[in-house]
């Protein structure tokens, strides 16, 4: 491989998806070299580089972003860092990919956008959510085509029990690590956003059942319900449950309504559609309409094309983030005011 293809990375924060996902998945590329990464302590870095061949362990993420010979970095802190480092990333000249979710509040995010706008040369891309792999380019297609006619109404819920265990506190259950982030919300934002497009506006409700967990006092929400219109004109409502008793009602699920048919999709499993006045019924989705995870190939692949001056795309990046963290920024307004917001205008 040529040397201009040549690709050295750094990470700062490999945590849990970094090693599941991110440093693998980077091992299967061609000429791409993980050279140094830099954690929250100098023995969790050890820990990292021996199980993954990094050559050097940093004592700051300062250092890191100080060498002159790293192309790229991968951000894998929890969101509380994210603005500071994703900046400080395209202000040293390299390309940056930040682990989900994009970061605090509104806020922050438009401060990254505006980074990245000022640095057009350089890749900046979040860590889209599992929920658009398989199936998104086969919902696309569908709805491209008109399959369902006119959409009507969609359906969101996503319950799970996460929340549920008093004798600890998730980093995602406190504000001052996920800021305005709650539960799968972000993650399904990215998602309505990639399928269905954005709110028009959207009334909102949240509610913390749980109080104080561990002697810790919670502020994130625990449940969030949610209604608007969808610019593309169909209403829409969404469940978002953390602290379901049963185990019969947990699901992530989403329901596209049309004048000419159904689509159901089971997040992860399945996706049934039915014609008008049919019952639902299981699709065997073509192939060629699915995409698993590719998410280092497609960043690798963006900073190849940049460095050439050729045209670079990569989903999410920093502006779709915006777009979904005008949604959590108009939910958390919606909820402390009690009337609807128009995310497009925060």
């Amino acid at each position: 491989m040529s040397e201009q293809n040549q690709l050295r990375i750094g990470f700062i924060g490999a945590g849990a998806i970094c090693r599941s996902r991110h440093l693998p998945g980077l091992a299967q590329l061609d000429g791409v070299e993980v050279v140094a990464v830099a954690n929250r302590t100098r023995e969790s870095g050890q820990n990292i580089a021996a199980d993954f061949g990094i050559p050097d362990v940093l004592d700051s993420w300062q250092d890191l972003l100080a060498r002159d010979d790293i192309d790229a970095v991968f951000i894998g802190t929890w969101p509380y860092m994210h603005r500071e480092l994703s900046v400080a990333v395209l202000e040293s000249g390299k390309h940056c990919f930040c682990q989900a979710r994009m970061t605090m509040n509104l806020a922050e995010a438009k401060a990254m956008l505006d980074c990245a706008t000022a640095h057009r040369d350089l890749v900046n891309m979040i860590c889209p959510p599992p929920t658009r792999m398989p199936f998104e380019p086969f919902i696309k297609d569908v709805l491209a085509k008109g399959q369902l006619g006119q959409l009507t109404a969609v359906q969101l819920i996503s319950v799970g029990s996460g929340n549920r265990d008093l004798e600890s506190v998730h980093w995602r259950e406190r504000a001052e690590l996920s800021g305005k982030q709650v539960l799968a919300m972000g993650i399904y934002a990215e998602t309505m956003h990639a399928i269905l497009g954005p709110y028009v506006s959207l009334t909102a409700q949240t509610s913390i059942p749980l109080v104080e967990k561990a002697g810790v006092k919670i502020d994130v929400p625990q449940v969030v319900t949610l209604s608007g219109q969808l610019e593309n004109g169909a209403l829409c409502t969404e469940i978002h449950h953390g602290l379901a008793a049963d185990k019969s009602t947990l699901k992530d699920q989403l329901t596209i309504w049309g004048m000419d048919g159904t689509l159901h999709y089971e997040f992860g499993d399945t996706i049934q559609m039915a014609a008008a006045g049919e019952p639902l019924q299981p699709v065997d989705v073509p192939a060629d309409l699915q995409r698993g995870w590719c998410v280092e190939e497609d960043f690798v692949n963006a900073v190849r094309a940049a460095r050439v001056g050729g045209a670079w795309h990569v989903s999410p990046d920093f502006a779709e983030g915006l777009l979904y963290m005008r949604k959590v920024e108009a939910v958390h307004e919606s909820a402390s005011t009690g009337r609807a917001v128009k995310p497009a205008e925060l």
